[in-house]
Order: structure tokens, then C-alpha cells, then sequence
């Protein structure tokens, strides 16, 4: 590899596609219904990324890349490590303040994504993208820039070495064409329908094949060679045609595309990475109209900004909405904490980022770290600011590090059983003792893999029925069915002491993070009650959603029993999607009564434990009473 510079053009359409694409991921982790497939953003800056980086080191003749690996690395250090450590540490500095129940959690991910491999971290850790409860992480967002760091680190020796073995670009596209499409194979292959998709959505090994198909853009339809020069009309308005489609279809899908869709995982995203990639080169071409439109400059702007956006954006989030508003946003919540993230990436963007990029490291050090008292009166105010705040940010960043920031806990969500089994009339409850599991995954939904029911190794306790916290004023009633079964999760280990009062021969199955994929496999340990006279209460969907066929195969398990189906109020994006499910499933079945406990709870966050989920006296108490006047009306 020579030492060459970097040798491309600015291209202002692609600071309007960057904008695009950092607002679509904004308006999703914003829960905005509008905008279900916004994080689909994130594959535009992959794509992208991966063909200007291919763009830039690519040599317009031979197999000698146009800048020296040591080069490329430090440049692109420059460009990221900084702004990132920053935010880093303000935000864990933030949390060891103000937010002290985060960082029992926060210092893992923290550490991770310094050495950018949060997104490994994550899916170690069961940290779901979709499904987490109580505040999420604020430093989750940085599991793509990890993917992107340990893309750039290895991406310029495999593209050194795979010229020199094919000699012609051509030749290199195709392996690099392939190697996309095998990672979207695996993709689909790991995908599980119905459970939770992180593990295929963090891996760097699954969510490789979007960089690669920029890099093979970047091999067929080479930047620097594109000009307006001796192109037909016929070639210009092909060009500006298939632009304007390319750019539909990106539109479409952040519209109506949702992370729930099975065809997502197996041949979506690759598609549209595809159309991505059409997108790009189109408006990388001299000729482009849509080039022009997205050089608009409020789009210009937001785009050369969008990595300083795209970093604040989530933790100020996080930090900034209650739990209870999670899924629910707030417009002038919304609208401040826009003006706060567009602030502070500005201020990054001339204070960090452009003068590290510009001038390196040491001269930056020089200016702002270095203190020397007998020139202090001669300092501007952004030299003063940060002389003072800086040693103040990273004492408050290692002392919560090193755990002299002692972390809150919430004991009422700690202490509750993860599993519970109420087998006419015994009651069952197992707590892990290693509380330490349950924080580090944040989410329920997180421990969808584990075996159903209660672990007969686990530490089981028979408890009656008025013991522990669970308490309610309600009082046992004639049972009108010959036997009644309750299946659920989280939620129905919270009310499970309560219905087992009401209904002391009740049977309840319930375990912390079930989905529906998982109740299916229950259902024939209960074939027994698929019988008339009998009832079966279904509370499920707070972990996230599910396929319709699983349902449907979940409900027909019971197709003889009165089944009374319990839908959801959960602070989530998935929230209006598994209600409208439910409905449509108790309008199409006969036996189903669809008990709305969203319509009860919606005005209610006094019923809900701080992580806007689990459920407190007052909430136990409602949704108890509301299952029992549901069998009351039927029988």
C-alpha cells in the first residue's frame, strides 16, 4: 500500500441521504407510529459507509490501495473515537449523578463500547434491541459504530489482499457480492420468527452483508470515475427515473416496514440494502436531480452533523422521557429534547470533531487540556469552559467506574419471583438469587430461551396465598368452571396470589420474559383443559410481538374452553401492535373474550412499578378484578 492521500469528492447529496436516515432513526427511538421502520436507517449508513470507504482507498488503476493502513486508521480514529468518548463519559457521568439505578448495568456497556464491542456485549448479555424494559441502556445505540469500528479495522487488509488474489475489481465484486449474500443467509438462517431478533440484529457476522454491498457498489460503480461528461439524454432521464424509485421505496419502508416482520430477517433488509445501494450511486452521479434536491442546505447541515446527532440523540432519550412515556411520546418533550441534541451536536461537530480531524490529537491536547495558570486571563471562554469542566467529567466518570458511586436499586422489582406455579391450589415461586441476571438484561423479554415453567434444580418455596406483596382485598368466590388454567408472564406472576385467592383451584403457569412462541410449546403440558366448561386465561405480549400463525396455534390448543384473553399496556413501541392482534383474534373466535386491560391502566401509572410494566398494589388489585368480572359476565 502506497501513502497516498485520500483522493475523492464532496458529494452534497449524500449529507441529505445521511439526514434522512439519522431523522428515520430519531422518529423510531422516539416511538413515533409513523416512522415503525426508521431504524432501517441504520442499514443506509452502513451501505453507505462501506462504499465511501471502499470509495476512498480504492486505487482507479492497479491493486495498490491510495492510502497506507497506518493512514487510514489514524484518520478514521481521529474522526470517531473522540466525539464518542465524550459522550461516553458524559452520559455515564450523567447517570452516576442523577441517574444511580442505571449503573449497576451501564458500567459493562460502557467499557464495551470504548473498545467498540458493545454489540457482542449485548448479545452476550441477552441485552435485546427491541424489548427493554424499564429505562434502556443510553449507550445502546453505539452497537452499530461498533460494527463499523471492527468493520473499518479489518475491511482495508481483506480489500489489500483480495486485489492482489483477483487482479481485476470485476472479478472482486462478484466474491465480495457473495460474501453479502452469505451473511444475509445467515441472517435468515439464525432468525428465529416470533422471538427475539437481537442476536441476528447485533452481529457483526449478520449485519455484514450492508457494508459489504457498499464496498461492492464501490467496485462496480467507482465514484471517482463518474461525470456528467458524454452521457445521453436517454441515460440521464434512465438515471433520474430509477433515482426517483430507488427513493420510494426508501420512503415506503420507513413508513410501513416494522421490526415484527419475519420477510425483514430473511431477504428484507438485503433488499433493501440493495435499493440502498441504487439510491447512492444514483445520487452520486454529476447528472443526478435528486442529487440536487438533497443538497438542500437544512439537510446539508443536519447531515455533515449526523454522526454528533446520531451519538446524542439516544442517550438524551433515554435520560430525558420517564419510563411511563416510553411508547407514548410527549410533543414538547419530543420538541426540547430535538433543540437539546441538535445543540450539543453542533457543538461537537466545531469543538471536537472538525478540529481533531483537522489538526490531530496532540495539537487539540495542547489547546484545551493543558493548563497553565499564568495565561489563564488570556483564554477564550470555550478554553476556560472546558479547562474547568473536563478534569470535573472524567473525576465523576472513574469514581462511578470504580463503584465509589454507589448504584441504586429497585427492590420492589428485585425481589419478585421470576417463575410461578400455582398447581390447583399449591403455589409455587422461584426468585433468582443472582439478582445481578435480571439487572443485566433490563428486559424481561431477554430470557425468552430459558426451559418453560419451573426448573425443578430451582429454589422453590410454597408460599400461601395472602404472603408476600402481592396482597389484595379481594375475597374467594364459587368457581363456575370445572377447572381454570392461567398462562402468562411477568404480569401474571404479579396478580398470580390474587386469582389463586378468588379461584383457589386455579392452575397458573407463569414465567418472567414468556412469549408466545414459548407458550406454544406449553400448551400440550395442559391438554386438559381443552374442555367445555372449562377456562383458560391468557395473558401474553408484554415481551413483544408475535407471528400470526403462532397465536392462532396457541388459541386452537384450547379450542373447547372458554379463553379470555388479557391484552397489554406496556411503555413500547409493540404495544398498539399486540392489542390490535388480540382484538382481531377475540373477533374471530368464538370462545375468546379479550379482557382490555390497556383501556383500564392507560391514565393509571400509579399501577405500575417504576419500570412502567410490572404492577404495583392498586394495579394488582384492577386487573384482578377485571379478569373476575370477565368469567362473572360469561358464567
Amino acid at each position: 500500500m502506497s501513502g497516498k492521500s485520500f483522493n475523492h469528492r464532496y458529494i452534497p447529496g449524500l449529507d441529505g441521504i445521511r439526514a434522512l436516515a439519522v431523522l428515520a432513526v430519531i422518529a423510531y427511538h422516539f416511538n413515533f407510529k409513523w416512522a415503525s421502520g426508521g431504524f432501517l436507517g441504520v442499514d443506509i449508513f452502513f451501505v453507505l459507509s462501506g462504499y465511501l470507504i471502499t470509495s476512498t482507498i480504492l486505487p482507479l488503476k492497479g491493486n495498490k490501495l491510495t492510502v497506507g493502513l497506518k493512514k487510514f486508521w489514524l484518520g478514521r480514529f481521529r474522526r470517531l473515537l473522540p466525539a464518542a468518548y465524550v459522550m461516553i463519559i458524559v452520559t455515564f457521568a450523567w447517570a452516576s449523578l442523577f441517574h444511580k439505578e442505571l449503573l449497576h448495568t451501564l458500567r459493562g456497556d460502557a467499557i464495551s463500547s470504548i473498545f467498540y464491542s458493545s454489540n457482542w456485549w449485548f448479545i452476550f448479555h441477552k441485552l435485546s434491541y427491541f424489548d427493554s424494559f424499564g429505562s434502556p441502556s443510553p449507550l445502546k445505540n453505539l452497537w452499530s459504530l461498533a460494527i463499523e469500528e471492527q468493520f473499518y479495522l479489518l475491511w482495508p487488509i481483506l480489500l489489500m489482499l483480495g486485489l492482489l488474489m483477483a487482479k481485476k475489481k470485476n472479478k472482486l465484486a462478484i466474491f465480495v457480492f457473495l460474501g453479502a449474500l452469505g451473511s444475509a443467509m445467515l441472517m435468515a438462517i439464525l432468525y428465529q420468527p416470533g422471538a427475539d431478533p437481537s442476536r441476528v440484529y447485533y452481529g457483526t457476522d449478520t449485519r455484514s452483508f450492508e457494508l459489504l454491498i457498499g464496498c461492492w457498489l464501490a467496485l462496480i460503480w467507482p465514484m471517482k470515475r463518474l461525470s456528467s461528461q458524454k452521457i445521453s439524454t436517454n441515460h440521464v432521464y434512465q438515471l433520474n427515473s430509477v433515482s426517483l424509485v430507488a427513493f420510494s421505496v426508501f420512503i415506503v419502508s420507513i413508513l410501513f416496514v416494522d421490526e415484527y416482520q419475519s420477510f425483514l430477517y430473511r431477504g428484507g433488509m438485503f433488499v433493501f440494502c440493495l435499493n440502498a445501494a441504487i439510491l447512492i450511486g444514483c445520487v452520486c452521479h454529476p447528472v443526478s436531480i435528486l442529487g440536487k434536491l438533497l443538497s438542500w442546505k437544512p439537510l446539508r447541515w443536519i447531515g455533515s452533523r449526523s454522526y454528533g446527532i446520531y451519538l446524542w440523540h439516544y442517550p438524551i432519550i433515554v435520560l430525558g422521557t420517564p419510563v411511563r412515556e416510553i411508547g407514548n411520546p410527549a410533543y414538547w418533550r419530543v420538541t426540547l429534547q430535538l433543540l437539546i441534541i441538535f445543540t450539543i451536536a453542533e457543538l461537537s461537530y466545531r469543538f471536537i470533531e472538525m478540529p481533531i480531524r483537522k489538526d490531530g490529537f496532540r495539537c487539540y491536547f495542547r489547546q484545551y487540556f493543558v493548563f497553565n495558570k499564568h495565561k489563564w486571563g488570556s483564554f477564550t471562554l470555550a478554553r476556560k469552559i472546558s479547562t474547568t469542566l473536563i478534569p470535573l467529567f472524567l473525576l465523576v466518570f472513574f469514581t462511578g467506574m470504580t463503584g465509589v458511586v454507589g448504584e441504586e436499586k429497585i427492590e420492589s422489582i428485585e425481589s419478585r419471583p421470576t417463575t410461578i406455579k400455582i398447581d390447583g391450589g399449591t403455589e409455587q415461586h422461584s426468585t433468582h438469587h443472582d439478582s445481578e441476571k435480571e439487572q443485566n438484561t433490563s428486559q424481561p423479554g431477554s430470557l425468552s430461551d430459558e426451559e418453560e415453567g419451573v426448573d425443578s434444580n430451582s429454589d422453590q418455596n410454597a408460599v400461601g396465598p395472602h404472603q408476600g406483596e402481592n396482597k389484595t382485598e379481594v375475597h374467594p368466590v364459587h368457581e363456575s368452571y370445572n377447572g381454570i388454567l392461567a398462562i402468562g408472564d411477568s404480569v401474571m406472576i404479579d396478580i398470580a396470589p390474587s386469582l389463586h385467592n378468588i379461584y383457589p383451584s386455579i392452575t397458573i403457569d407463569a414465567k418472567i420474559g414468556r412469549q408466545v412462541s414459548q407458550a406454544v410449546k406449553l400448551a400440550p403440558n395442559y391438554a386438559s383443559f381443552n374442555q367445555p366448561y372449562k377456562a383458560v386465561i391468557i395473558q401474553l405480549g408484554t415481551n413483544g410481538y408475535f407471528t400470526n400463525t403462532q397465536i392462532d396455534t396457541l388459541l386452537k390448543a384450547f379450542s373447547n374452553a372458554d379463553i379470555y384473553l388479557v391484552n397489554t399496556r406496556v411503555p413500547r413501541s409493540w404495544e398498539g401492535k399486540v392489542n390490535q392482534a388480540l382484538q382481531q383474534k377475540a373477533q374471530e373466535y368464538e370462545n375468546i373474550t379479550l379482557i382490555d386491560w390497556h383501556a383500564t391502566a392507560i391514565n393509571h401509572p400509579e399501577f405500575f412499578a417504576p419500570d412502567g410494566v410490572h404492577l404495583e398494589q392498586k394495579g394488582i388489585a384492577s386487573l384482578t378484578n377485571l379478569i373476575q368480572q370477565a368469567i362473572d359476565a360469561i358464567h
